[in-house]
């Protein structure tokens, strides 16, 4: 990629990493549907105003909200109010590396160099010793939803390169993929919602207004969904998965660094051995082919 779309990728990240203080935040006014049905709701209004629909079908856009809004971002924020600490979970959904890569390979027959194999096996180690260390905790369930939280990004990531494939130009625009699917997102997160949790929960924001809470959902929806998200669907839709997933490395640091500042979140020395061998492994399974064709 060219500097200027690595220096995109890697704000991007800083971004991502930065939300999880505002997720955590959040959490503490609002449930996680509702909360999620609001960043949606947010990241489409008034964006989709402004740009047209995506030469996308309706099934694809669907797809890809139920895939990032009920299945990443509503799980994750589950997990987190289950205890899973925001910045270990930082780290742990970073394995939506893998998936996109596994996917890449089913879907589109993207070569995977036995590096990135060696990087997955040892990952998946650092992962036992964190879930074993969660389950002693009495979180074992939250660890497992973050894992499920990363093969739903990962799926997304998936569905958002399939549907660039499936254009008659072979780019979609991704600002109005963004905005559309966030559309698309928002009647089942608000069902979701009214069915399991507490009646009023939509209307927060509406009957407790507070600034704080608007400031975090604005980050959540603007910062993180419409600039985020949208820009890092075009990087993949335009480059391989494998050229732009390293830089996801960097969500994890900035992640960990902002809520242990933020809240003062503490590790145990069986989380940090574990969080030190995922990173590894992700590193050796991102970063391993780009040494590799620099020392060829």
């Amino acid at each position: 990629m060219p500097l200027r779309h690595n220096l995109l990728a890697l704000a991007i990240a800083t971004i991502w990493g930065l939300t999880f203080v505002s997720i955590k935040i959040a959490l503490q006014t609002m449930p996680p549907f509702a909360l999620s049905g609001w960043r949606f709701f947010l990241a489409a209004i008034p964006l989709v105003f402004f740009v047209g629909k995506p030469q996308v079908a309706w099934r694809w856009l669907i797809a890809y909200a139920l895939f990032i809004a009920l299945g990443q971002f509503a799980v994750l924020f589950i997990a987190m109010q289950l205890g899973m600490p925001a910045g270990l979970m930082s780290l742990v959904v970073q394995t939506q590396v893998f998936f996109t890569i596994g996917l890449a390979v089913i879907c589109f027959r993207e070569r995977v160099q036995p590096v990135q194999m060696v990087g997955a096996l040892v990952a998946f180690v650092g992962l036992v010793v964190i879930g074993f260390a969660k389950l002693q905790a009495g979180v074992g369930f939250a660890f497992l939803l973050v894992i499920f939280g990363a093969f739903c990004w990962g799926a997304g990531n998936t569905i958002a390169k399939l549907v660039a494939r499936k254009s008659p130009t072979g780019k979609v625009d991704a600002m109005n993929f963004i905005a559309w699917s966030s559309v698309a997102a928002v009647p089942p997160m608000a069902l979701v919602s009214l069915v399991f949790e507490p009646s009023g929960a939509l209307m927060i924001p509406i009957l407790q207004p507070g600034w704080m809470l608007t400031f975090h959902l604005c980050v959540l929806a603007y910062a993180a969904q419409v600039f985020g998200y949208g820009l890092w669907s075009n990087l993949l839709t335009r480059y391989p998965a494998s050229a732009v997933s390293p830089f996801a490395l960097w969500v994890p640091v900035a992640g960990m660094s902002a809520t242990a500042w933020m809240f003062g979140e503490s590790l145990s020395a069986d989380q940090i051995a574990g969080a030190v061998v995922v990173l590894m492994g992700l590193a050796i399974a991102v970063l391993g082919p780009l040494f590799r064709r620099v020392n060829g």
